[in-house]
């Protein structure tokens, strides 16, 4: 009774704070966290643990999943560098780096215990810093760099917090660390493919909106489970399921299946990310009595001071390299969309001919179209000095810190873990004192920088544009309207006027009236109806995989085709 009962208040506590978030312009994830360390000061308020079997288990999984389910694969291509420099050089060097400053300057915690406190504390948690971001409207190749670096730097923190434990029980082998890393990644990445395929093929046979979202709000664990039994790193795992089932959801489920598992998992994890925020405000109070009993508060004060100056010039250091590299990939993009000016080269065409034997021209054609697509993104999305500032302001840690620092053992090679409760108070302080410094100021830093998305008028003239595209496509394939037929014999004029109306309200974005058909036409009105969805859909796969419009246009123009399937339903 008593845990219901937190359960609803914690629920409440949700809600309300969303709602002031709404009105205040704080964010909900910070404002949640301060609820939370006064909650743990509050004697008439129950302690709640939040184990690492807790976080790890049961609420990262979900978590990593939604997260990974909103990563646009295009965007992650094309960020592919800088992401995995921040998310695996930037993780393991400031873990070593942390490590080596910790013992030196506190001799009495050893070398394995300050790596494994420099790992915990590296990765950063982007959950407060996206949702601010949001709301102010960064541009959207900073959130797909937080996004997509806070989805992978978890999986490099956890495999190296692994090594460090297990260096304080067995002393530290360097290539045991490198072969254990170099399995982590290679097996998290294979299973979770293989996962993703397979449950994608199961639920995209099962017809049935229900099944299909319990069959996908399975999948976290279903990735996680084997890759963390079989020593692999289940975080990536999650991620690459996510990734590769979201990528085939739109050849594989219908429009209501798509919209009730996007709708549940949108609640799913809103309650997850922002509920892990308050449970973790509400730990401050035990760790602080734990390390006063132990009378080396002190010190701990200091030690996460130290620990905290270390990140935040590391951060900034690492941020400075992804800007040197945006400029550096700037300059390669002019030099290569001014070798494609005119196409493509003898020598270009003779191994198009090679690779794609008699489809070389079409093939061909769709490489030079993705490729002046992803020229044009690195000219127009560089990361500027002041998008580096707002990137390294971003950089706060969160759950996984929580979490994987209390991985670390009691016992360790027969001998007891010394300063065990020291170290994991410095991790939660180094966590909460970066959520609230950096995520407390980080929307007066967003602000002075100037920096913004596009506005509501160019987004949606980008969807009109995309509509466009995809009908001339659909026109271009299939031919006009008044020639259509089914099985063999011509369409109704009344059945193509309905249509017509339809489409133009697709390509509008307006309401029109609808015809009013008879029974014995709608099954034509439906057969030419669908074939024409169908094809509208492949021309947005096409258009997604050339990459030419932003994610957000891509979204919501499938959302727009999924409503525009489920009305057509419901007035047949």
């Amino acid at each position: 009774m008593e845990l219901i009962v937190l359960a609803l208040v914690g629920l409440t506590v949700l809600v309300a704070s969303a709602l002031f978030s709404r009105r205040t312009g704080i964010a909900a994830p910070l404002l949640l966290l301060v609820l939370g360390i006064v909650a743990s000061f509050t004697p008439w308020i129950p302690d709640v643990e939040l184990t690492n079997e807790m976080v790890l288990l049961g609420v990262l999984p979900p978590i990593l999943f939604a997260s990974g389910r909103n990563v646009p694969v295009i965007e992650l291509r094309r960020n592919l560098k800088p992401i995995a420099w921040l998310s695996i050089v930037m993780v393991i060097v400031p873990a070593v780096l942390v490590g080596v400053i910790v013992h030196l300057l506190f001799c009495e915690i050893s070398l394995p215990l300050a790596i494994a406190l420099g790992a915990a504390v590296s990765p950063i948690d982007a959950v407060a810093a996206t949702s601010i971001g949001r709301r102010l409207g960064l541009p959207d190749r900073l959130m797909t760099l937080l996004e997509g670096e806070s989805l992978f730097n978890d999986a490099a923190a956890l495999v190296t917090m692994r090594m460090a434990v297990a260096a304080l029980a067995t002393g530290f082998s360097l290539v045991e660390a490198s072969l254990g890393f170099l399995w982590a990644v290679a097996g998290g990445l294979a299973i979770g493919y293989v996962t993703g395929r397979i449950i994608n093929w199961a639920r995209g046979r099962l017809n049935d909106p229900v099944l299909v979202t319990i069959v996908t709000l399975a999948s976290p664990w279903a990735s996680y489970v084997p890759a963390e039994q079989v020593h692999a790193s289940g975080v990536i795992a999650v991620v690459v399921t996510a990734v590769v089932m979201s990528h085939l959801a739109p050849r594989s489920l219908n429009a209501e299946e798509r919209a009730m598992v996007r709708s549940t998992w949108a609640t799913t994890s809103y309650v997850l990310e922002h509920a892990v925020f308050l449970l973790m405000g509400m730990q401050v109070a035990r760790l602080v009595n734990d390390s006063r009993v132990s009378g080396s508060l002190g010190r701990v004060w200091l030690m996460a001071l130290v620990v905290l100056a270390v990140l935040i010039v590391l951060r900034a250091l690492g941020v400075a390299v992804v800007v040197w590299m945006s400029n550096h990939r700037e300059a390669r993009a002019r030099a290569l969309g001014h070798t494609l000016k005119g196409g493509l080269t003898e020598k270009g065409e003779q191994r198009a001919r090679n690779r794609f034997g008699s489809n070389w021209e079409s093939e061909s054609s769709r490489w030079l179209n993705r490729t002046r697509a992803d020229i044009d993104y690195a000219l127009t999305e560089q990361i500027s000095p002041k998008g580096g500032i707002v990137l390294a302001w971003a950089g706060m840690r969160g759950v996984v810190t929580l979490a994987a620092i209390q991985t670390l053992p009691y016992v360790a090679g027969g001998q007891l873990v010394e300063y065990r409760g020291a170290v994991i108070l410095v991790a939660f302080l180094v966590a909460v004192g970066s959520l609230l410094l950096f995520g407390g100021t980080l929307p007066l830093v967003i602000r002075a920088t100037g920096l913004a998305a596009p506005g509501i008028d160019e987004r949606r003239h980008e969807e009109k544009m995309l509509v466009r595209s995809m009908l001339e496509t659909v026109n271009r394939e299939l031919g006009p309207l008044a020639e259509q037929t089914i099985d063999g014999q011509p369409v109704p004029p009344h059945v193509i006027t309905k249509l017509e109306r339809r489409m133009a309200a697709l390509n509008n974005r307006t309401n029109t009236e609808a015809l009013r058909l008879e029974r014995d036409t709608r099954d034509v009105y439906w057969a030419l109806f669908t074939r024409y969805l169908e094809a509208l859909r492949l021309a947005l796969e096409e258009e997604r995989s050339v990459g030419a419009y932003s994610h957000h246009a891509f979204h919501a123009v499938e959302d727009m085709l999924d409503r525009f399937e489920v009305n057509a339903r419901s007035r047949v």
